[in-house]
């Protein structure tokens, strides 16, 4: 994996006090097959998909920021602002969204105390929830921290640094959900009033169904009707 900080900001970005040593890891480096170009570019009102993940971090208050992307980095950075940010290439992302999340941990500050893994094709979460997580893990010193809509688990997922070594040890494209699985009675679930965190663009049916509910101004809830809790 190759690290790289992007940006004339980078040097004031290595506070380990900044949201409380939290390190925002984004997983942007898939393939995006089905969609025709890299899915980090696809238009969502008005901007990139994944500048909508990364506007959501620097306003929930997170300074330091991995963007993991895959074998169309250099095409993104021209179009989306990384400045102020850590970006590490992942070669193989074939290897699945374990991989990412190894580049990730990787490129990320020594000091780091807790990692919030952010899937980049998740564009509707809310600074808020952002907030929610860090500030609950800092009250508590909870392990992991997953946030609840309407009783139904979602992402971003927080998870401290003690679990670094069983997040490097996963492989294929199954995330950090056996992590989570094997410590179940350590998560913490934080309830947000965010039905972002249930939605995520995988398919341009997908991509067409956000856009239109966000160019009516329809309540998000919309896009998450019918999901029983899991």
């Amino acid at each position: 994996m190759l690290f790289a900080r992007t940006g004339p900001a980078a040097a004031d970005t290595l506070s380990p006090k900044s949201a409380g040593g939290v390190t925002a890891i984004v997983l942007a480096a898939g393939a995006s097959a089905r969609m025709g170009m890299p899915k980090p570019l696809l238009p969502l009102a008005g901007k990139p998909l994944l500048a909508h993940s990364l506007d959501a971090l620097r306003q929930g208050g997170l300074r330091e920021i991995v963007v993991v992307l895959g074998a169309e980095a250099e095409r993104v950075r021209r179009v989306v602002s990384l400045d102020g940010m850590s970006v590490a290439v992942n070669p193989d992302p074939a290897q699945g969204m374990s991989s990412s999340i190894r580049a990730g941990l990787r490129a990320a500050p020594p000091e780091t105390a807790a990692f919030l893994i952010v899937l980049g094709d998740q564009p509707l979460v809310a600074p808020g929830t952002i907030r929610a997580l860090v500030a609950r893990q800092e009250a508590t010193g909870a392990r992991i921290l997953v946030p609840t809509y309407g009783g139904v688990r979602g992402n971003p997922v927080l998870l401290h640094r003690s679990l670094s070594a069983e997040m490097e040890a996963v492989r294929g494209d199954v995330g950090c959900r056996g992590v989570v699985a094997r410590h179940a009675s350590e998560v913490m679930e934080v309830r947000v009033d965010d039905p972002g965190i249930l939605v995520d663009v995988d398919t341009p049916d997908d991509l067409e169904r956000v856009e239109a509910v966000l160019q009516k101004g329809l309540p998000l809830s919309r896009l998450v009707e019918g999901r029983g809790r899991r």
